[in-house]
């Protein structure tokens, strides 16, 4: 990697840092469903298990681009013995509880088609109700859970999937690094890392597709039908990642690696669900073939606006020009301001230097690197 490219590594991994959930909210959204599991548990006859699925659990959560919108939650309600539960049942039995309570009945939204969605002040949280797919749920190794499609009134069909086998998928697609991570955040938090949550990285994977699903917001704020959906994005960028440690790398190999991971069988466009293979992602690509064509366009795009254009400016000036138009002024402003400051400050204490292992700009004496001369990137 050129030093330029290292340089636009760091200012990609803190545009990303700038567009995740705050802590804050973090911490209120697990305070949230941790509730709403124990108000479920308490009231119906079966042994409920309540945990986060997608984005939240992944650590790939982003702001919404419009400070009005809210952030997505999504959620598990396992009835870990109500296997021989009619379909209509598995439903209702969460959706009648929760209509129990006179603050979730008040945020509780009708019936969708999987969810019960209950909207809060800053975020809605989809519980999604199920049972085990095999008649038990014991992790690690069998976790398939049945849960229940709505296709007219009174009438369902089953559906399956796995996000506890999912999870850990991704993770292992990370794995190495993502160790580190956990290692260095459980010895600064005096806790195991078998307690860490992935949700509390901030790996180059998770980072990249961060700012994926950033650039596909705003690329499609006036066409939103036809926005790839994230866990399309999420599954091919992780298949696609393979342990860079920046996150200018990460996301160039994500952009050209993607598409090898898009089958065709016999006519039909397959994303397979890593963990579920007879699942396809992308059925709708097939019933809506423009959702394929829209899908394929926004990866030029994203190489083209993320890191093409990027790469051919010069000066700080022209760079942040260019991310603001396709991943929000707002942030981007904030993450070029906080790295020039960090860089200013330690080109003044002569700490500064390109770090070999990261690849990116390192104001640390702990880290072996190369120090940096007087600059002529920068613009000033």
């Amino acid at each position: 990697m050129t030093d330029k490219e290292k340089i636009l590594g760091t200012l990609l991994s803190s545009i990303a840092d700038e567009i995740n959930i705050t802590p804050t909210m973090q911490d209120k959204a697990v305070s949230s469903y941790t509730a709403v599991g124990k108000w479920i548990g308490d009231g119906v006859d079966y042994d409920v298990k309540i945990m986060p699925q997608g984005s939240m659990n992944l650590g790939t959560v982003i702001k919404p681009i419009d400070d009005r919108d809210d952030y997505d939650m999504d959620l598990v309600c396992l009835l870990k013995n109500g296997r021989y539960l009619p379909l209509k049942d598995i439903k209702n039995l969460v959706g009648d509880r929760l209509k129990e309570n006179a603050t979730y009945g008040q945020k509780l939204e009708k019936e969708g088609k999987r969810c019960w969605t209950m909207q809060y002040d800053v975020f809605h949280m989809d519980v999604l109700p199920c049972v085990p797919k095999d008649g038990y749920f014991i992790e690690p190794n069998s976790t398939a859970i049945k849960l229940t499609h709505k296709i007219s009134d009174g009438m369902y069909e089953p559906r399956y999937s796995n996000p506890y086998a999912y999870h850990k998928w991704f993770d292992n697609r990370m794995k190495d690094i993502l160790l580190l991570e956990k290692r260095a955040f459980a010895a600064q938090n005096k806790t195991e890392i078998d307690k860490v949550p992935t949700y509390k990285m901030r790996t180059p994977l998770q980072k990249a597709i961060q700012l994926l699903k950033r650039h596909r917001d705003i690329c499609f704020q006036n066409a939103s039908d036809y926005a790839p959906i994230s866990i399309i994005i999420t599954t091919l960028a992780a298949w696609s990642y393979n342990g860079e440690t920046n996150v200018y790398e990460a996301l160039c190999n994500i952009l050209e690696r993607m598409p090898q991971h898009i089958e065709c069988r016999d006519g039909i466009y397959w994303v397979e669900n890593p963990t579920m293979p007879e699942e396809n992602f992308a059925d709708k690509w097939n019933a809506v073939p423009n959702k394929r064509t829209a899908f394929m366009g926004w990866l030029g795009r994203a190489r083209k606006e993320l890191i093409d254009n990027p790469l051919a400016c010069f000066g700080m000036d022209g760079i942040a020009e260019e991310y603001k138009k396709y991943l929000g002024e707002r942030p981007v402003q904030r993450a070029f301001n906080a790295v020039g400051d960090k860089t200013r400050v330690a080109r003044e204490r002569g700490e500064l230097t390109i770090n070999g292992l990261t690849g990116g700009l390192s104001a640390s004496t702990k880290h072996v690197g190369y120090p940096v001369k007087e600059h002529t990137f920068w613009g000033e």
